[in-house]
């Protein structure tokens, strides 16, 4: 069966959480990039390294399975046997990624919580709900 894995990462910057976004355009959805988390969609035996695998390529990082958060699994829609697991990652003190700057050009941005909370993803609302308030409350 093939599912879904969505990473949310995050840095703290003085007082405020930042999240790393991805900006891209969602099939069936509107004609302009959305705000989403970082996806991978395959078979389950491969979601978590195929996802980091990806992360890592994508944002020059050096991120592992033993530095991930796991926030549990949500429904990829109502009537759907297809699941996505929820992952999150604390960059704050890992080796420097690559910065990004909103431009509106970029593929990732880093986000406050206002910014997250226009997107229309709701897995990556989903995982990042879940990581507010049950790991960063």
């Amino acid at each position: 069966m093939s599912n879904m894995s969505i990473l949310l990462p995050y840095r703290k910057k003085g007082t405020a959480i930042q999240f790393l976004l991805k900006r891209e355009y969602v099939l069936g959805w509107d004609q302009h990039p959305d705000l989403c988390g970082i996806s991978y969609i395959g078979p389950d035996s491969e979601l978590e390294s195929k996802l980091l695998e990806n992360f890592n390529k994508e944002v020059e990082s050096t991120i592992d399975s033993d530095d991930l958060i796991r926030l549990g699994v949500c429904a990829v829609k109502r009537q759907s046997e297809h699941i996505c697991y929820l992952y999150a990652v604390d960059l704050t003190h890992l080796a420097p990624i690559k910065e990004f700057v909103d431009t509106g050009s970029e593929d990732f941005l880093w986000a406050n919580d206002e910014k997250i909370l226009e997107s229309i993803d709701p897995q990556l609302l989903t995982c990042y709900a879940k990581l507010k308030y049950l790991v960063l409350s």
